[in-house]
């Protein structure tokens, strides 16, 4: 109500200043520059040197309404105050933390380990940027409030509150009104000083903590230095010399202090991380729901669903689980910067989740063995949560080292068991194991703690995350296995055995590779040297080099390499299932991409060869350079090669074959396996693998049998002697060829071929649907006719020569007689002994 009646009496006042000036304009009076004899000077007038106009009661009464405007907007943007809750709930929490750990390193007779000096310098960090991210707010609010206060001042300062009205009897609604905007006004100023005060305040408060912060990374990074310089040197006493430090009693201390320590961590990394939490569950439901999608297809729809359901041995059972593993080797990388005690508890989540899917397909030695293990990783996991160094562990971690070695060596022993199929890597990991533990258990002996628990922890995580690691790559190459089969429309169809060995090898290389960086990630940060590598290696890679006349970083010369390879390896991954879709389609050759698999290699090729030169910086001169001396060398020895690569463009283009043809070039027969960018690849019906450069394809004769269709015609050439029947033969011919797999169009024909020397030879010719049957086709055919041949009495001849001798040579004349002659010359009381001593 009172609002409603403030706009009226502005709205008074305004149309009594309208109507003044109509009246004054008619009057041609110049208000502006007359004098007002209303209004008189309640103080002194500006001093300035320009002259200034002088007041008037309409021009005053324009400036109450209009200031008056202002002052509410400005209470508007008063009345939007910070977040105070928040920002009143997380400065103490972050000075409290800060505090606690400026009293962890001020703490004497106290040493925190070089693994805690890590990730307090991470933990500070991430402090850091949480108070960066909360004095952003407080900032833009206090450069609102200065723009507030300029205004509010320049209203203060303006002329119309250093005049009043001659008589206080006239006009009370303009009295009224400049009484209220000086109250007003009163109100403001008072409302933006107490606003200006409390974000001035933060931000005291937040600079004296990023000061502190500062200073406390400073001493990290100091006592990082001092204890990385003090690795290899003598910590304590050698193990066989009385002990230098204090009662066993202080390590209960450091481990309930470690453990408060790190739960308030870790509440409240989580706590500020929950929307990242979320994505990675919503990802974990989708693979699960995907996963389960894909095992109900299959069971529905797949005739060989036993066979395929087979062949992934924790997907098809584990489905939920198999989710997780996926998730949670690459969760820390969605993190920025976590705690020890969050890569802790996830790394835990990731060891169970492997003990069941383990126990479903690793032998019972071989699983108990790891279950031992992992009450010695628990062990070492607690152990990594001290922040101080703490000598009084020296016995425990010495015997968690000859545990572990000895379970290491008991999986290698079992390994070389050849009833016991185990990954071939599982050995060369414990080995490696074995001998970092071994490291650690010398360093021990000779007084090196903080080295000897850096190694025993270091190996020993490391281990658990290499058995996991392996169990995710398996299970990634099951989920893609799956959706595989899922994708082929006929329910009758599936991977062969081959097919799907070699479908494995591909998928086990790439996702090798990413498990190992994943390790090596891992590793390099157990040990602490993550960071001072991965520095190490920013300077290397980013400092300029001198060659000839340009420079160059390595940085970009490893980016275009890595560009380029990651290029190749998709390509190629690319052609190779492409050609397992175009095995699916044998008799579909239209529909199949064949020799086109070329061009998409080189699009692939071609777009990295393009990403890589722009990722890595090179210029565009040098690339000409590069070119011209590149055609120089084609000039000179190269033509052959680009011959083959032009044929082989050619080729995608023109696809005169396509893989899976079967071929004749040059002598040389089979199938085709793999068009490729310089050479194409024959399967020979023997087995054997024919390389033929692509322009050899193109500059020689070429057949190609299934070019348009697999049909084939057979001829078979079938002699029978003079004296057989011909009609007969005729007839017998015709009814071998009546099968089911010869076709009747074209009409299979038997013709009189020849007179030959020893046989007449008919000529039989027939045809095949199926260009890869007509061996079997032909060999039952030639089967049935020597059989009816046989039945009929039709004689099959061979050849026979008559020799006509008209003399011999004189040395080699002599009376020849034959047998019956000679056993009638010989009496008959000596024929028996004669035949004994002649079969002697």
């Amino acid at each position: 109500m009172m609002k409603v009646s403030f706009l009226f009496r502005n709205l008074f006042l305004f149309s009594l200043w309208i109507g003044s000036h109509v009246a004054s304009a008619q009057d041609n009076i110049d208000v502006s520059t007359s004098s007002d004899s209303i209004l008189v000077s309640s103080g002194q007038k500006p001093t300035d040197s320009i002259a200034q106009p002088k007041a008037s009661v309409e021009s005053s009464i324009r400036k109450n309404l209009e200031f008056t405007i202002t002052l509410n907007r400005i209470n508007n943007e008063l009345e939007k105050e910070l977040d105070t809750v928040e920002i009143m709930q997380s400065i103490p929490f972050f000075e409290r933390l800060v505090n606690t750990v400026n009293e962890r390193l001020e703490v004497r007779g106290s040493k925190v380990n070089l693994r805690y000096l890590s990730a307090l310098e991470n933990f500070l960090a991430s402090i850091k940027n949480q108070v960066l991210d909360l004095e952003k707010p407080i900032t833009k609010r206090g450069n609102e409030l200065i723009a507030i206060r300029d205004e509010l001042d320049a209203v203060k300062k303006d002329d119309l509150f250093q005049y009043s009205l001659r008589d206080s009897t006239v006009l009370p609604e303009y009295q009224l009104a400049i009484t209220l905007l000086k109250n007003r006004m009163v109100r403001t100023d008072s409302v933006l000083t107490s606003q200006r005060l409390l974000a001035a305040s933060f931000q005291s408060r937040i600079s004296s903590m990023t000061i502190k912060i500062e200073e406390l990374s400073s001493v990290i990074d100091f006592e990082t230095r001092k204890l990385e310089k003090e690795l290899f040197n003598k910590e304590n006493n050698y193990i066989w010399e009385p002990r230098e430090f204090t009662n066993v009693e202080k390590l209960g201390e450091i481990f309930r202090d470690s453990l408060r320590l790190n739960e308030v961590i870790f509440s409240r990394y989580f706590k500020n991380h929950i929307p990242i939490s979320l994505f990675l569950f919503g990802i974990s439901l989708a693979l699960y729901a995907w996963i389960r999608y894909n095992l109900k297809r299959i069971t529905q729809e797949k005739d060989f669903s036993a066979i395929i359901l087979e062949r992934v041995k924790f997907v098809n059972s584990f489905q939920f689980l198999s989710a997780l593993i996926f998730v949670l080797p690459l969760a820390p990388f969605f993190y920025p910067k976590p705690p020890i005690s969050f890569e802790t508890v996830i790394l835990i989540a990731l060891v169970l989740v492997t003990s069941i899917l383990l126990k479903k397909d690793k032998p019972w030695k071989v699983y108990w063995n790891w279950i031992l293990f992992i009450f010695v990783f628990l062990f070492y996991t607690a152990s990594n949560l001290y922040w101080e160094i703490a000598f009084q562990e020296r016995w425990h971690l010495l015997a968690l080292s000859f545990i572990g070695v000895f379970l290491a060596n008991r999986l290698v022993v079992l390994q070389k068991k050849s009833e016991l199929k185990l990954p071939i890597y599982l050995s060369y990991l414990a080995k490696f194991y074995i001998a970092l533990q071994v490291g650690s258990i010398l360093a021990n002996v000779f007084g090196r703690f903080s080295l000897a628990k850096m190694l025993g922890v270091a190996s020993t995580m490391s281990f658990v995350q290499a058995v996991s690691l392996y169990i995710f790559v398996t299970v990634i190459m099951e989920m893609i296995y799956l959706q595989f089969e899922v994708s082929k429309k006929q329910g009758n169809e599936y991977t062969s055995y081959w097919d799907f060995q070699g479908i494995q090898e591909r998928l086990k290389k790439v996702f090798s590779g990413l498990a190992f960086i994943i390790w090596g990630y891992y590793f390099l940060d157990n040990l602490s040297i993550f960071n001072f590598l991965l520095g190490e290696a920013k300077l290397f890679l980013t400092t300029p080099w001198s060659l000839f006349s340009g420079t160059f970083t390595f940085g970009s010369v490893a980016i275009f390499f890595l560009v380029v390879y990651l290029a190749s390896i998709l390509a190629n991954n690319i052609a190779y299932f492409a050609s397992i879709k175009d095995q699916q389609k044998p008799n579909q050759r239209d529909k199949r991409l064949g020799s086109s698999i070329l061009l998409i290699r080189l699009g692939v090729l071609s777009l990295g060869m393009l990403i890589a030169i722009g990722a890595s910086g090179i210029p565009i001169d040098k690339i000409t350079i590069i070119l011209g001396a590149l055609s120089l060398g084609i000039g000179f020895g190269l033509q052959t090669i680009v011959n083959n690569l032009v044929s082989g463009i050619i080729l995608a283009f023109e696809r005169p074959i396509q893989i899976g043809d079967d071929i004749e070039v040059g002598g040389k027969s089979g199938k085709v396996k793999d068009v490729g960018i310089r050479s194409s690849k024959l399967q020979a019906y023997d087995g054997s693998e024919i390389i033929i450069p692509n322009g050899d394809l193109l500059s020689q004769h070429l057949i190609n049998w299934t070019l348009s269709d697999k049909k084939r015609r057979v001829e078979l050439l079938i002699g029978v002697g003079y004296d057989s029947d011909m009609e007969l033969v005729r007839d017998v011919l015709r009814k071998q060829l009546d099968q089911e797999e010869i076709l009747k169009k074209p009409e299979p024909r038997v013709y009189l071929q020849t007179f030959g020397d020893s046989s007449v030879d008919f000529r039989v010719l027939f045809w095949v649907d199926n260009y890869d049957l007509w061996i079997e086709i032909r060999n039952q055919v030639m089967f049935g006719i020597f059989k009816a041949f046989k039945e009929q009495g039709i004689e099959i001849p061979f050849p026979q020569r008559d020799l006509h001798l008209k003399n011999l040579p004189a040395t080699i004349r002599e009376n020849v007689k034959t047998i019956k002659e000679i056993e009638e010359e010989i009496p008959e009381g000596q024929g028996g002994g004669t035949n004994e001593k002649t079969e002697e």
